[in-house]
């Protein structure tokens, strides 16, 4: 997804005492995401101080609606290292797939765009300013093609409302700015640094003509002393 490779190996843990599926993630420059199934139909509820365990593998994440979509049927809440689903009915398996597919591509924008974050430092560390407008063409091609603060239709609501808490939840919508905002610090380098070099070569140019100009005026009075000095010799042979 967008020339981005993300290896899902799916698996199950019969050993819990709740049953799960768990979804692992794997990626270029991320560390592990783990996206989990738990079915609560014939469960006890789980509680958030488990979740916040098999999620951050400690009881210090605080689940709110900063970074949790509460239904009766599910309940998803997300992490730094992915989400869980908790399927208060049994048979919401496919609510699941589909909340694990838009968090497959919640992670290919955030790659997408951490990649972009790259490339303006690159090309500020490198001096390589000719990649500029490869950068640019590249990021408003990626922009106008896939990008989308909500790609889901408000159609399929449940879809739409988890999609708005990671969108939120993972800072997406800021990181997106953050690009914004150094293509434009990076045009306003290139016209900076244009703009002193062609001061420099208007100086350069200044410079040049006002040493041709006292050069003629110095070839000007040599040619001046040597006219005055033949004619006092000529003077002086005549006379």
């Amino acid at each position: 997804m967008f020339d981005i490779n993300i290896l899902c190996f799916k698996k199950e843990n019969p050993k819990d005492y709740i049953p799960s599926k768990y979804c692992s993630f794997y990626e270029t420059t991320r560390a592990n995401c783990n996206a989990i199934y738990i079915n609560n139909k014939d469960e006890p509820k789980i509680s958030d101080e488990e979740i916040s365990q098999k999620l951050r593998g400690s009881f210090t994440l605080k689940i709110d609606l900063d970074n949790c979509y509460d239904n009766p049927d599910i309940r998803v809440v997300f992490s730094e290292k992915g989400f869980l689903l908790q399927d208060n009915y049994g048979d919401q398996i496919n609510k699941f797939e589909s909340s694990l597919m838009i968090f497959i591509l919640s992670l290919a924008y955030r790659e997408k765009i951490e990649s972009f974050l790259h490339r303006t430092a690159n090309i500020i560390n490198n001096k390589n300013h000719s990649d500029f407008i490869g950068f640019k063409k590249d990021f408003y091609y990626f922009n106008l093609k896939y990008f989308s603060n909500n790609p889901i239709c408000y159609n399929h609501q449940q879809k739409y409302a988890i999609w708005k808490v990671l969108f939120k939840y993972y800072d997406i919508s800021q990181t997106h700015k953050e690009v914004k905002v150094q293509l434009e610090n990076l045009l306003d380098i290139l016209y900076i640094e244009q703009k002193e070099q062609q001061e420099t070569k208007e100086a350069t140019k200044e410079t040049q003509k006002k040493v041709e100009f006292i050069l003629i005026i110095l070839g000007f009075i040599i040619t001046l002393a040597l006219l005055i000095s033949t004619y006092k010799d000529s003077s002086e042979l005549l006379g």
